[in-house]
């Protein structure tokens, strides 16, 4: 168990590495075009560090994340990052703890997933608003996770460190 003031230094360092991530995606990537669509790193923010805390840490840091990005960035409906994040957290989580360990492949994995229900929510809403999109919605699901799955690597990499550096058990540091 660790301590109150490791707990929150540890979800400082997510924040700060959140928000080193987040300075990417706003200074550099909303200006690509990969495949025609913008590499997108929110879903596997909250994929990889899900997979790292487990299903209620994930949960509620994709939370936030969904309301950053409902507040920043432009969404199919209000609120559509705010509930579909914390899905693909609670998933990413799960699938982390139960089924996969937490290694770069896991990382693809969940990443992956998250951002497969993204487009799945994205398809929802089209076709309750009576717009026949499907097949167009999965081809932009399938060329933005194609645009952003590279983008795990570094994601990985920097909640790995942040990860490692605040195990309360030396000895799982391994």
């Amino acid at each position: 168990m660790i301590g109150r003031s490791e707990f929150y230094i540890k979800w400082l360092l997510y924040g700060a590495a959140t928000f080193l991530m987040l300075l990417l995606q706003g200074f550099l990537l909303q200006y690509l075009r990969i495949f025609g669509v913008m590499p997108f790193l929110y879903p596997a923010l909250a994929a990889v560090l899900s997979m790292y805390e487990g299903a209620f840490g994930g949960t509620v840091y994709s939370l936030v994340l969904g309301v950053l990005c409902d507040l920043t960035l432009p969404g199919p409906i209000p609120c559509f990052y705010t509930l579909v994040f914390p899905l693909a957290g609670m998933l990413a989580g799960g699938l982390a703890r139960r089924v996969l360990s937490s290694g770069f492949l896991s990382a693809l994995a969940t990443s992956s997933a998250a951002f497969v229900l993204t487009g799945l929510f994205h398809g929802l809403i089209f076709a309750l608003s009576s717009r026949p999109a499907w097949r167009s919605v999965f081809s932009v699901c399938g060329r933005e996770l194609a645009a952003s799955i590279p983008l795990v690597l570094p994601v990985f990499f920097l909640f790995r460190v942040v990860w490692r550096k605040c195990l309360d058990d030396p000895v799982r540091r391994g």
